[in-house]
């Protein structure tokens, strides 16, 4: 964790230049982007109609998709899910072991940066050809149904952002938020190779802004302990 804020700074810089460039590129004269933008549009009538006439289902479908967060990024902290509880109107809980608290903070703020959804979706589409038109209306409606349900959730009420603290809520949540929507957005724009790019490129980045950075430290620091050479007149 502690690696990890020291780092922030830097991999918001190279992370952060990927992403604006991403948005960059959104045309709707690109079919791929065309067709998130109508799948991101129908996600509006669709919440608005579930909540107006579904809601009991409708908060039970968001808060498994939060649980499913804590669960996947859990996994990736090789904590071994036990048990899931899911409710729509007295939030759920996932139990999970593993090896002391290794990743908790990750895991417990993992709803509020993962777009479960449009990661399982770009997941998916790795291994099986999805025609462009199928898998963007996907992603458009997936990744704006985590922005909205998002929106809702967060809130320093949330016992998760309270567990956390809101100062590593707020040193890791903008950050992770860019990397992941970075992340879908360069595979909207160029599909597996931006997907796999953006991770790539973002890296070189970061690291080659913590070297600038780590250069000129270092050269500040031999100029200010070098012997003071004073010039001896006749």
């Amino acid at each position: 964790m502690v690696l990890f804020l020291v780092a922030s700074p830097f991999l918001l810089y190279g992370f952060g230049s990927k992403f604006a460039h991403s948005l960059s590129d959104i045309s709707i004269g690109d079919p791929r982007w065309l067709w998130f933008i109508i799948g991101s549009g129908t996600l509006l009538p669709v919440y608005l109609f579930a909540n107006r006439f579904l809601p009991t289902v409708w908060n039970y479908l968001a808060t498994l998709e939060h649980e499913f967060a804590h669960l996947l990024v859990g996994l990736l902290f090789l904590k071994i899910p036990v048990g899931l509880k899911v409710t729509a109107h007295r939030g759920g809980e996932v139990r999970q072991i593993g090896f002391g608290n290794t990743g908790e903070t990750w895991i417990t703020l993992a709803p509020y940066f993962f777009p479960t959804l449009s990661i399982l979706i770009v997941s998916v589409a790795f291994f099986l050809p999805i025609p462009d038109s199928y898998l963007m209306a996907a992603l458009g409606f997936s990744t704006f149904y985590h922005i909205v349900t998002n929106w809702a959730e967060t809130s320093f009420r949330q016992p998760d952002l309270q567990r956390a603290g809101w100062l590593k809520c707020v040193l890791i949540l903008p950050l992770m938020n860019v990397i992941c929507f970075g992340a879908v957005f360069s595979h909207v724009a160029d599909g597996k190779h931006g997907f796999t790019s953006f991770f790539r490129e973002g890296s070189s980045d970061s690291m080659a802004a913590a070297a600038h950075v780590g250069a000129a430290a270092l050269e500040e620091i031999r100029q200010m302990t070098s012997p003071t050479r004073t010039a001896n007149n006749p």
